[in-house]
């Protein structure tokens, strides 16, 4: 997989999107993963799975905070899920804390979608 690579899965379950990101989350490719996401932020909650996502650069970074946004204005929650640890330190090298919940697992993270948002 080249660096401008990066799989956007989608699956509805109840009213929740899961979405899988396979790749890497940069300058290349922010603009679709934001699309993605948020076309499924219309209709519901969105569960995050990060467990294939390689690589987020500053733009990554970027694309979710956008994703942050849009879920306020939509009225729903973005929860993530299996983050590696490159992801995690990606987010504390860039300073984002609490930008989205994180669940243990997707049993954790459809009850937290479950809970009315604000």
């Amino acid at each position: 997989m080249s660096l401008d690579d990066l799989v956007v899965s989608t699956e509805k379950i109840d009213t929740v999107y899961v979405t899988k990101l396979q790749g890497n989350l940069n300058n290349f490719t922010a603009e679709k993963c934001i699309k993605s996401v948020t076309n499924s932020l219309k209709h519901g909650s969105v569960i995050l799975d990060l467990e294939e996502l390689n690589m987020v650069t500053t733009q990554g970074i970027v694309a979710f905070k956008t994703l942050n946004e849009e879920a306020f204005l939509q009225k729903y929650k973005i929860i993530l899920i299996n983050l590696p640890l490159s992801v995690r330190q990606a987010f504390l090298m860039a300073g984002v804390r609490n930008l989205f919940p994180i669940a243990n697992n997707e049993e954790a993270a459809f009850k937290m979608a479950s809970r009315p948002s604000r």
